[in-house]
């Protein structure tokens, strides 16, 4: 596989930041511009089966990289879902945080994305209801193939609401990290509707209960260690006060990082450092 130097690495990474600046509708993208083996790190391709079917009545396949830490006898594994834009690839740099902690990183593709099952995606949209089941069949898979190991999830964007509602869902779910998580669709459709003058689609007919943190919380995920949750000072279609809002679903095990100066799309990029921290110090006290 070709090598990509320093400088073109930093040029792909950063490129998420461009994708996100284009809107916040859907934006798949089928080929991997960078992989795990870029950086040098041991991992493998995995196969993830959804129980649900597609148009000729097959299972539909998920495809993903399972990123193995230095301590292979590690018994805790990270699930990164991302916030739909591009595709896993542009979360390796998250990748390699819970790498450096020790963590087995599992990523995945949502259909439609990468090398996962075609399903057609539209930019006019802001999540798709089956991108939970996506979810919540990784964290089946983890379980089935590993199930010696603790199960957290990391989610950013659409991937912090849907971390939110699934693990709140399964007892699987050990703990959560959400980044600009929404807390429901329909707040998220109004308030990106006073900032644009636009209409945001979003799906029909779902299950509120598992989509959607501010229905999931108030009545499920006692079974959770821990919560962390991420919020730029200066959000915007995700803001401060909606995140503060969510905490107060699940006090007591709920914490909250609000990043100074930044909207939601520079939580992480403007001091890496001290995202790590707050990170580590959150999961440190739950193991």
């Amino acid at each position: 596989m070709r090598k990509l130097g320093t400088l073109a690495i930093a040029m792909i990474i950063g490129s998420l930041q461009i994708i996100n600046a284009q809107g916040i509708g859907l934006n798949a993208e089928a080929e991997y511009p960078i992989t795990p083996a870029d950086y040098g790190l041991n991992f493998e391709e995995i196969k993830i089966e959804t129980p649900d079917k597609d148009a000729e009545n097959n299972n539909v396949m998920l495809f993903g990289w399972h990123l193995i830490p230095n301590d292979k006898t590690s018994r805790k594994a990270m699930i990164i879902a991302h916030n739909g834009q591009g595709n896993m690839s542009y979360a390796l740099e998250y990748a390699g945080v819970f790498l450096g902690l020790g963590y087995h990183v599992f990523m995945f593709d949502y259909r439609g994305f990468g090398q996962s099952d075609e399903f057609k995606v539209s930019n006019k949209f802001y999540i798709y209801a089956q991108f939970a089941t996506d979810l919540s069949a990784m964290v089946d898979y983890v379980k089935k193939y590993h199930a010696t190991m603790t199960c957290s999830i990391f989610g950013y964007g659409i991937g912090g609401g849907l971390a939110l509602g699934v693990g709140a869902n399964s007892v699987k779910v050990f703990s959560v990290i959400a980044d600009a998580p929404y807390i429901t669709l329909e707040k998220i459709e109004k308030t990106h509707k006073e900032m644009t003058g636009e209409k945001i689609f979003m799906p029909l007919a779902f299950d509120k209960a598992l989509v959607e943190p501010g229905n999931a919380l108030p009545v499920k995920g006692d079974h959770l260690r821990g919560i962390l949750l991420i919020c730029g000072a200066n959000g915007d279609l995700i803001k401060a006060e909606d995140v503060a809002a969510l905490a107060d679903y699940k006090k007591k095990i709920t914490s909250v990082y609000t990043v100074p100066g930044v909207n939601n799309d520079m939580n992480f990029e403007s001091n890496k450092d001290e995202y790590y921290k707050q990170v580590k110090s959150f999961l440190d006290k739950l193991n």
